[in-house]
């Protein structure tokens, strides 16, 4: 028999583990970072129950809107190329796929990067990057010595509130609100991108979560003036996604641990946290913890039942936990693919199954399935 060369095929696909006795069940929902455009929905039993379209591989994930139609951020592969690193995590293209895939809206912007969402109001929030100016581009501090960007520029974050005509109606700079002596980025990082947003999102009051990995640090904003109302920063965190809110006011987030100062062994958790004083709520992490680890990507959701839907994805391991930590749910998503032209990735010719993020919802929400 000839064996599968890929380490992580070779492990097993599909469904690995089911419990339906503590299992929330329901759907899942996924997007191969590797894809040429298509978007999974698995049901409990791990079979295929839907499949989106799009002519565009992933920017990054897509979100099911609560109209059951789909948001996703995709990758336009004509834009522009700012430093190297940038061709792997830009996106650009907006649409909302009805469940035919028919595109029913779209809006493209040049800058974009990593996370977007649609706001309860229906706008779009999203993270782009503008050069900073050499006075502030000074200011920066850690990465890689010489890693700028060609010309030796420095991008830093903006989020933006667009409507899906364009319209920019609410803007924040990270160089305006955040003191690069203290929002300081990883020595591992290239300082072409600073402070590296992955995260946007809306919470209850309004305000604004935004996560910034290469300083490892996530923070609150203040719509209304762009304050920072509270900041967790890599005391706790290391390298995180996804951070966002729940019901209660806590902050559950994928920490994802690759240069974590107080252990020289990398391991990822999931934490949920007291945003105002960073005091761990509840956490998961395997044991041993090497055995649960994504250096980069991944999410995690707080089911209505209590249990916790991880994506460690960089390995498309999807999995959910009971709050006694208990794996009750495990797929490991079977799509294997290289990247493709125009992503930045050529140089890495395995394939793999990686997915940014991936969420898991109640048949009530696919009432067209």
């Amino acid at each position: 028999m000839t064996v599968d060369q890929n380490t992580l095929r070779r492990r097993g696909v599909g469904l690995i583990a089911h419990d339906p006795a503590l299992s929330w069940g329901g759907y899942t929902l996924y997007t191969p970072i590797t894809s040429a455009g298509t978007i999974h929905l698995v049901d409990i039993d791990g079979r295929p129950a839907h499949t989106w379209n799009s002519p565009h591989p992933p920017g990054r994930q897509a979100q099911l809107l609560p109209n059951g139609n789909l948001f996703y951020a995709a990758k336009d592969t004509s834009g522009p190329t700012l430093f190297p690193i940038w061709d792997v995590y830009h996106g650009g293209i907006f649409q909302e796929l009805a469940p035919d895939s028919t595109v029913l809206r779209e809006l493209r912007h040049p800058f974009h990067h990593h996370d977007a969402t649609v706001l309860r109001n229906g706008n779009l929030l999203i993270t782009t990057v503008e050069p900073l100016t050499p006075a502030d581009a000074a200011r920066i501090r850690g990465g890689i010595p010489g890693s700028e960007a060609p010309g030796g520029l420095i991008h830093a974050d903006v989020v933006l509130e667009l409507t899906w005509e364009g319209e920019e109606v609410w803007r924040w700079a990270a160089i305006d609100h955040l003191d690069p002596e203290e929002v300081v980025m990883n020595r591992h990082f290239a300082r072409n991108h600073w402070p590296m947003a992955n995260t946007v999102n809306e919470r209850a009051d309004g305000s604004v979560v935004v996560g910034f990995r290469s300083a490892s640090t996530t923070v609150s904003i203040d719509r209304a003036d762009g304050s920072v109302q509270w900041s967790i920063g890599p005391d706790v965190l290391a390298q995180q996604h996804h951070p966002h809110e729940l019901a209660g006011g806590s902050i559950l987030v994928f920490d994802n641990g690759t240069y974590r100062d107080s252990t020289s062994v990398p391991y990822s958790r999931v934490l949920e946290l007291d945003p105002r004083t960073g005091e761990e709520l509840w956490s998961y992490e395997d044991n041993p913890p090497q055995n649960f680890y994504s250096p980069y990507m991944s999410s995690a959701q707080r089911l209505p039942n209590g249990n916790t839907f991880i994506a460690e994805g960089s390995f498309g391991r999807l999995f959910e936990v009971t709050p006694d930590r208990r794996v009750v749910w495990e797929f490991v998503v079977p799509e294997f693919r290289s990247f493709g032209g125009g992503v930045g990735l050529e140089s890495s010719a395995g394939a793999q199954n990686s997915v940014f993020r991936a969420s898991r919802h109640a048949a009530e929400e696919l009432p067209w399935l």
